[in-house]
């Protein structure tokens, strides 16, 4: 079984490689999350009228961050457990369309369009509703046990 072997080494490897790339993008997502609590603090001194969206863009950034965490969180999860959690998944799905309804939605936003705004809603609310429902299932199966 050498050829098995080697699959499963590349495998890890592959991993590996997916978590490292996310680490670097989690790194320039903080990055960005200080560059714009630098920007929402001196803007917030000298000029009023842009610290809304001064405070939207940090706001923005901190959401990537935690995405970028919750799929670090799935990865790593997949690889000690050998089998995909299906509620890390449906986290990281809810956390980014959050992220996306809470920058769509914003005041400052120029290109709003109600209907992407009701897209977004909606499917935030069936996400949410599967992310209900998989946490019933895990609930119901721990009290069987």
């Amino acid at each position: 079984m050498p050829l098995e072997k080697a699959l499963r080494q590349g495998e890890y490897l592959i991993y590996l490689t997916v978590i490292f790339i996310t680490a670097v993008l989690l790194g320039f997502s903080m990055y960005l999350v200080f560059y714009r609590l630098y920007n929402l603090f001196t803007t917030s001194l000298y000029n009023f009228n842009e610290l809304s969206k001064a405070i939207y863009d940090a706001l923005s950034d901190v959401f990537l961050v935690v995405v970028f965490v919750e799929l670090i969180d799935t990865f790593i999860t997949y690889v000690e457990q050998r089998k995909i959690v299906v509620y890390k998944i449906i986290d990281v799905a809810l956390v980014a369309l959050a992220r996306e309804l809470f920058i769509y939605v914003a005041p400052v936003n120029a290109d709003f369009k109600i209907e992407k705004a009701i897209a977004l809603v909606l499917g935030t609310l069936v996400v949410g509703y599967i992310d209900y429902l998989q946490r019933r299932v895990i609930a119901r199966e721990r009290r069987q046990r």
